[in-house]
């Protein structure tokens, strides 16, 4: 018999939150990397049972939903009218709009959330959406970054707006945060670099131009 995960607030929590937009597949997956655990979908599943916990996602078209192609019609004859879908017909591997789903991103190398925004076929990195909700669009510049890591976990207070060229000297030097508080702290150390820098930078082309200014009287 397996070693019972005794559930604490914040985890009983976290799962209540990541669940609302992610199969339990999904959700389990989440919590495992965010909590360093090994639990199974079904040990997720049962304690979303005992703590009435629920994922809020049926997989069917909400209450009210019209189709695109309701009311057309494209009649076809002959053996095409045998092997081709009928109009109006939905596909049995289609997604509704607002579907999640975790995709590997071959440019970056990390696993991303993505949902579903607009048929037929439109998705958007899920953190992005979290935070336009919450914050409007992210400025020329910007990129939002994960406080402790986990690319996977999309909730708000996970998500921090850094400048590029701060991300850039981040990875550079490795600074990382292990939390929303030590991102910040990190992206601070990263500003205070650039400033640095850029000082540096200034004072050598005043030199440069004090010396050309000699050379020449």
């Amino acid at each position: 018999m397996g070693q019972i995960h005794t559930w604490t607030d914040e985890e009983k929590e976290f799962l209540r939150r990541c669940v609302k937009n992610h199969t339990w597949k999904e959700a389990t997956e989440i919590f495992n990397l965010k909590f360093g655990c090994s639990l199974t979908k079904e040990a997720i599943k049962a304690a979303g049972d005992r703590y009435g916990i629920r994922t809020g996602r049926t997989g069917c078209f909400e209450k009210g939903h019209v189709p695109a192609n309701k009311g057309k019609h494209n009649p076809t004859v002959g053996r095409m009218a045998e092997t081709q879908f009928k109009k109006g017909n939905i596909p049995a591997n289609h997604k509704p709009v607002g579907t999640v789903s975790i995709r590997n991103h071959h440019k970056r190398g990390q696993r991303y959330v993505y949902e579903k925004i607009a048929e037929p076929n439109v998705w958007r990195m899920k953190h992005i959406l979290e935070w336009e909700r919450h914050n409007g669009p992210v400025p020329k510049g910007k990129v939002i970054v994960f406080a402790d890591g986990n690319s996977l976990n999309t909730d708000i207070e996970n998500l921090v707006m850094v400048d590029r060229s701060q991300l850039a000297v981040m990875n550079r030097w490795n600074i990382k945060g292990a939390n929303k508080e030590l991102m910040e702290t990190a992206v601070n150390t990263a500003a205070l670099k650039i400033s640095i820098s850029k000082a540096k930078k200034s004072g050598k082309e005043r030199r440069k131009r004090r010396n050309d200014t000699g050379d020449r009287t």
